[in-house]
């Protein structure tokens, strides 16, 4: 787990994060110090050195544990890009269904369905972060601007009349087309079909330079 103490069986000994490993160190020297100099009445200099000593000593026990981001998941992905992915895709997937109870009725059930896709989505990126090396443009640029554009679209919805209605039903027609891209990314998750992955990540893409 990142964060948390870990074992490395084959090396041996603890691995930590470095600020962690730093004070376990620390405070191995400082109680060996006390222990030398008071108990023990060790001159100075050599209750130091000997707590120096074990200082070092313990970091060479206590191995680091690399941070999120030098811990690679799979090629080019690792565990800080799978959590940013995760988190995009949570953070999106709230806020599309909090859409459905502001939705025009024609669109109640849209926002949910794109919400409970995305989630799947997120799941199958648990599952197997390669998926992310074929969805880094479309979490990072594309899913933004899906999720805006569906909230400036329900705000409009919502005040729109006369010649207004006519722009606002077309934008709705383009929102309801993002859904089958979802399903199809979905199944494309689902199939380890990363080429058909790549490829509707891009009529996404394309959809919402169109819009």
């Amino acid at each position: 787990m990142a964060g948390g103490a870990t074992t490395d069986r084959d090396a041996g000994g603890f691995m930590l994060p470095e600020t962690s490993r730093q004070i376990v160190a620390g405070l191995a020297a400082a109680v060996s110090f006390l222990l030398l100099y008071i108990p023990l009445s060790l001159v100075f200099w050599l209750a130091l050195l000997l707590s120096l000593a074990v200082y070092a000593a313990a970091l060479l026990l206590i191995r680091r544990q690399p941070p999120p981001s030098e811990t690679m998941l799979t090629d080019g992905v690792s565990e800080a890009d799978l959590h940013q992915a995760l988190a995009a895709l949570a953070q999106s997937s709230n806020r599309l269904r909090a859409l459905e109870a502001r939705a025009p009725v024609s669109d109640r059930g849209l926002f949910d369905q794109m919400a409970d896709l995305l989630q799947r989505i997120r799941q199958h990126h648990v599952d197997d972060p390669r998926d992310l090396r074929h969805t880094r443009r479309f979490l990072r640029h594309d899913l933004p601007r899906l999720v805006e554009t569906s909230e400036s679209y329900v705000d409009l919805a919502s005040k729109a009349a006369g010649d207004n209605l006519e722009r606002v039903a077309r934008l709705g027609e383009r929102i309801r087309g993002f859904a089958p891209v979802l399903e199809r990314i979905d199944q494309a998750c689902l199939e380890n079909d990363f080429l058909k992955l790549e490829v509707e990540a891009e009529v996404l893409s394309g959809q919402l330079e169109s819009r």
